[in-house]
This record gives structure tokens, sequence and C-alpha cells, in this order.
């Protein structure tokens, strides 16, 4: 018995590996880490002519990311919508000052649409 209780105790003074950090699945052949993590944000898809893509713009602007629009890699044909009011929420990914970009990287973890 007394070895049991001994185990016990050795086994609760490890700390446990814990894998509190978000995991996202965009841009990890790039070695970019996420920088923020957002939530329920509302916002609007818009074309865009500088990334030829889709990108989302937040109806508040995220003090921390002076871009202020996010550039999703992982945005479904269904919302390629321009003018589409939506909710979403995902990872920020950092960028690098070499880079010459229009919109923070940015993928989506959930999104909806925000029925009128």
């Amino acid at each position: 018995m007394k070895i049991l209780a001994l185990l016990l105790i050795i086994n609760l003074s490890f700390p446990s590996c814990s894998d509190d950090d978000p995991q996202g699945d965009c841009y990890q052949d790039e070695n970019r880490n996420i920088i923020r993590t957002i939530a329920g944000v509302e916002g609007t898809i818009e074309a865009s002519s500088c990334s030829n893509n889709f990108i989302i713009e937040p109806d508040d602007k995220i003090a921390s990311l002076p871009l202020g629009l996010f550039d999703p890699c992982n945005l479904s044909s269904e919302f390629e919508i321009d003018g589409a009011r939506i909710i979403f929420s995902g990872f920020v990914y950092e960028s690098f000052e070499t880079e010459d970009i229009c919109a923070d990287f940015f993928e989506i973890t959930e999104i909806k649409f925000i029925e009128p």
C-alpha cells in the first residue's frame, strides 16, 4: 500500500504535458506562428483586388492588427459571395517584414452567415 501511495505522489508531482497552444492547419509549411485567436466576430466578405481572393473585413477593427482585414486560407466556395455578412472565428498568423500584404494571414475555424 505504501508503494502504491508513493507511486501516486510521484506521478502527481510531475506536470502533465498539456497542449494549450492553438494548432492551425494553414501556413505550417511557411513556419508562421499564430499571433492571435479571435472568436465570434461579425464582418463582411469582400472580393479583393490585391490578393485575388476573397477577404474578410470585420465590423470593428482589432486594435493590435493594423491591417484590419483578413485573408483566409480556407474559405469554402459557399462563402465566396461579395457582400455576405458573416460571424467568424479563427487564427491570425504572423507576417514577415519582407512581405507586402494587404490583409492579415488568417485561418477560419468557424464561420456562418448572419441571417438578414
